[in-house]
């Protein structure tokens, strides 16, 4: 019954209050009320314990489809990012502007080749090989056989580049046919090396890269023959060994003009291009000459040792220390530079070392 009922059934009562209620009518009248209240509180105690459940079963249903669905997403994204470490980046622009190496390298292969395709190419053989593009350098470097296996062993020669290092040394263009070889320095696991590599470009567009994977030994020519400017500074610094004749000078201009007074025999010159910085001078003038005066030495054997300094890469190690990079027939050489405290760079005391 509802209450409109309820009201209906007691009406009677409401207007007979001095009437008395049959006993037993009013024993089941209250046992039926009693019942109604108790199955009232059943529903509702079963209601105030299944909703907390139903609500904590809905959200962990909703935070475990959310977790799935992120970690998917997730994985994704790492796989693409992997992916996408491993390809050359297309936006050559950019490629450029984040590494002034590449700048510098693509500025000097153009001006060589005067072929622009040339210069993208030889940039983008060195990102290859710093991201491990296999396809890329599969179709564009010369492979004698077998590509898939060959592409691997260059990549495992290659493993550890710094391509922010790359630095070019030299280049020398074939006489027989459109093609240039060039040598180029950089770091490998802080390694210093020297390697070389040939580009091969012909009239009908197609260009080619060939990357030999031997023990490169140059064939250093005599590159210490003195320009304008060098000779103009030694014939100065010979008058009275005043080092304001080598201070608008390179570096390895200083080290030319040294190699050079000695091919000459001239004994105080060369003393005098060794540094006057107190903790690194080794001996006296008077004991140099005392050694020179026990050596002979022919000029041009003398000169052949240092063949490929004239072309080698100045590094500063300190404020006032350096060397010079350089290789030839005799291996990787280096040849010791310091600054004088007047800021004169000059010769260290045995700089083959």
């Amino acid at each position: 019954m509802d209450n409109r009922n309820n009201e209906k059934w007691l009406q009677p009562l409401k207007n007979r209050p001095d009437l008395e209620p049959n006993p037993i009518f009013a024993k089941e009248l209250k046992e039926m009320l009693t019942e109604r209240q108790m199955i009232k509180r059943r529903n509702f105690s079963w209601l105030k314990m299944w909703l907390p459940l139903a609500m904590a079963v809905m959200l962990f249903t909703i935070i475990t489809v959310s977790y799935v669905t992120s970690n998917q997403e997730q994985g994704k994204q790492s796989v693409e990012t992997k992916e996408a470490t491993n390809i050359v980046n297309q936006d050559f622009d950019a490629m450029l502007a984040e590494n002034p190496a590449y700048q510098q390298m693509y500025d000097s292969v153009l001006k060589v080749t005067a072929k622009e395709e040339a210069s993208m190419l030889v940039v983008n053989f060195f990102e290859a090989l710093n991201v491990e593009d296999k396809e890329f350098l599969k179709e564009n470097v010369f492979f004698v056989a077998n590509p898939e296996k060959e592409v691997e062993v260059l990549l495992d020669f290659y493993k550890g580049i710094d391509v922010s290092s790359l630095l070019i040394s030299s280049f020398k263009e074939s006489q027989a046919e459109p093609s240039v070889e060039i040598v180029f320095s950089y770091k490998q696991n802080n390694v210093e090396k020297l390697h070389h590599i040939h580009v091969n470009y012909w009239e009908e567009g197609q260009i080619e890269i060939y990357a030999p994977l031997d023990d490169y030994v140059p064939e250093v020519e005599n590159d210490l023959e003195l320009n304008e400017q060098e000779t103009a500074a030694y014939d100065a610094f010979k008058i009275d060994h005043n080092p304001e004749a080598l201070r608008n000078l390179e570096l390895i201009s200083v080290a030319k003009i040294y190699i050079q007074a000695n091919a000459d025999g001239d004994q105080e010159t060369s003393y005098a291009l060794y540094t006057t910085r107190e903790d690194r001078v080794m001996w006296s003038k008077e004991e140099d000459k005392e050694y020179w005066e026990q050596e002979t030495r022919d000029p041009d054997t003398y000169k052949k040792a240092f063949y490929g300094l004239g072309s080698g890469t100045f590094h500063q190690q300190s404020e006032y220390e350096g060397y010079i990079s350089f290789r030839n027939k005799d291996g990787d050489m280096g040849f010791q530079m310091v600054k004088d405290e007047n800021g004169v760079w000059k010769v260290g005391f045995m700089p083959i070392q």
